[in-house]
């Protein structure tokens, strides 16, 4: 209890410190930054994909420059159209998705051909190559490498386009043969063959920006499989391929993407608040992520999970609100503010997890974790058993293994108390070294808090303490006491504690039943628990959760899980 109070204590100093007075500005500034996110690329990629408006009267057709800002080339009133690569696409159901697929040849009579006629001329605006491509059936206008063009009809054959350029020099219109491009995308209206715009960047990496058209107060937003987005959207071919779909957006409503996905929306709001720094940090200090791609950040797991508004509420949106423009920050600099589930009752440093060079991420240090164990409710137990043939396929495959595996043990701990070396024995007893981080990522553990044996070996078999029933000790890593002059001391070692009953017992490290004897294979397997899901690193959402139904802010909340930073603007 004497050290909660000692931390709860610096935490209150931290706050009067905290550099929250410049909301009005910094909020603002946060609002106006953007931000893009992929939603389909790489093996992803789409060869058609629907917008449709959910707020908003039609689309408007452009690029975004530089500074992710819209220019915008011409416009329609439609408000269901697709975007498709400028090869054969069919309209029809495909991989569980209507929309326009190549592998529909045949099967479909709504198809988007690649070929088709120009007029000579080239136009010095949207309009005067609409007006001239609109006295032809079929005609619609293009922006072709900076230039704008009138188009004429689209066709799935070469021999049909000519068919109808003979037709129209019957008339002494000169036209010529287009066929399909790598970067061409065209714009159609939704289930048919109608073109109304198609773009082509030849190479240069601009994309086709399409953005809904506001009509009202209420902020645009748009169907695209079945997620509702805020922001414009971005298609290119990146190398020549299909569509990647980016979704640029103001970094406050992708804040507020995020939250719902990542987060219960009923949770109390300084845990969303907490989160909703967390996810706006990490997203900023991600940088040239996927810069292959040309976006900042995906969609999925693999950076922050996001799906437009969809489960979006007041709570969430509120919570975003309420900190717009906040970021944790270390030493100057937005801090990486890395998040997940549960940790079981500790975090791990960065350095222990992914060799991270600890120096440079200060603010995600490993520690003990007081406050997920009082959700007494929460289930985060697990197991998972191996082979000896996993094991040393997964976790020992540099090693030149005598034989198969027949004991380990856990002989190493972190100062958090989470594992840290794992000792393997083969039949010949030759013994393997393996790191923690190798045992979790090689066979694919929830959670970094885990040990060898059954659910039961938590418990020390000899020398463990156990705190208020329900926290128990079998090393000095991270406790304090407090001297007679009031000053708070490190303790190491194998210190004595007085019990309850005023027995005096000592602490002793690696007593547990995996860190001392260690185990034996079973059947030639090993089974492995633990607590908790996820990488151990930074905050615990459910530990936030815990922390708020304790009547702790998001700032304390925060400064705990991310030691020494602070929370101020960009």
């Amino acid at each position: 209890m004497r050290k909660k109070f000692v931390q709860l204590v610096a935490l209150c100093v931290v706050l009067v410190l905290l550099p929250i007075g410049r909301a009005s500005v910094s909020a603002a500034a946060a609002r106006n930054k953007t931000i893009r996110v992929g939603l389909h690329y790489g093996t992803g990629a789409m060869e058609g994909i629907n917008l449709e408006n959910g707020v908003g009267a039609g689309f408007r057709f452009g690029y975004y420059d530089n500074a992710n800002q819209f220019v915008e080339l011409g416009s329609t009133g439609q408000t269901a159209i697709s975007a498709v690569q400028t090869t054969n696409v069919y309209y029809g159901s495909y991989g569980g998705y209507t929309s326009y697929h190549t592998a529909l040849a045949g099967t479909s009579n709504i198809a988007v051909g690649c070929y088709h006629l120009q007029l000579s001329e080239s136009y010095g605006s949207y309009a005067k190559a609409q007006a001239a491509a609109s006295r032809y059936s079929g005609g619609f206008p293009a922006y072709i490498g900076g230039r704008f063009y009138a188009r004429i009809g689209n066709f799935v054959t070469q021999s049909g386009a000519k068919a109808l350029q003979s037709e129209l020099a019957a008339t002494g219109v000169e036209t010529k043969i287009i066929g399909t491009s790598a970067y061409g995308i065209s714009v159609v209206t939704t289930k048919t063959s109608n073109i109304l715009f198609q773009y082509d960047d030849e190479g240069a990496s601009t994309g086709l920006g399409i953005e809904p058209i506001q009509t009202g107060v209420e902020k645009c937003a748009t169907w695209s499989k079945g997620y509702l987005y805020n922001g414009g959207f971005r298609f290119e071919r990146v190398n020549g391929g299909s569509l990647t779909v980016v979704n640029i957006l103001e970094l406050e409503d992708y804040v507020k993407g995020v939250l719902p996905a990542e987060m219960s929306t009923s949770w109390p709001m300084e845990a969303m608040k907490a989160q909703a720094v967390a996810i706006r940090s990490y997203a900023i200090t991600l940088g040239t992520k996927h810069g292959a791609h040309h976006f900042d950040i995906c969609s999925s797991t693999h950076c922050q999970a996001y799906r437009g508004r969809n489960g979006a509420g007041s709570n969430s949106d509120e919570a975003v609100e309420q900190t717009a423009g906040q970021v944790a920050i270390s030493g100057g600099s937005v801090a990486q503010t890395f998040y997940y589930s549960s940790n079981g009752g500790a975090s791990e440093s960065v350095s222990v997890v992914w060799g991270s060079n600890q120096s440079s991420y200060p603010y995600l240090t490993g520690k003990q974790d007081p406050y997920e164990i009082t959700l007494t409710t929460l289930n985060n137990n697990w197991t998972r058993t191996f082979t000896s043939a996993q094991i040393i396929s997964k976790v020992l495959s540099r090693h030149n293994v005598n034989g198969a595996i027949v004991s380990a043990a856990v002989s190493e701990r972190t100062p958090a108390g989470n594992p840290k070396t794992i000792t393997f024995t083969d039949s010949t007893g030759k013994i393997y070294k393996a790191t923690s981080a190798s045992v979790y990522s090689g066979l694919g553990l929830p959670s970094f808090n885990f040990w060898l044996g059954s659910p039961g070996s938590t418990q020390p078999t000899g020398g463990g303490i156990t705190i208020n029933g329900s926290v128990t000790l079998d090393s000095a890593a991270g406790l304090y006491a407090i001297d007679g002059k009031g000053n708070r001391v490190a303790v190491n070692g194998a210190p004595y504690v007085i019990n309850g009953s005023g027995s005096t017992i000592q602490i002793q490290p690696g007593q547990g039943t995996d860190s001392g004897g260690g185990v034996t294979a079973v059947n030639g397997a090993f089974t492995f628990s633990g607590k908790g899901f996820g990488h151990n690193v930074g905050m615990s959402q459910w530990g936030a959760y815990a922390m708020a139904n304790l009547g702790h802010t998001y700032l304390e909340i925060l400064q705990f899980y991310y030691t020494g930073i602070t929370v101020g603007y960009m």
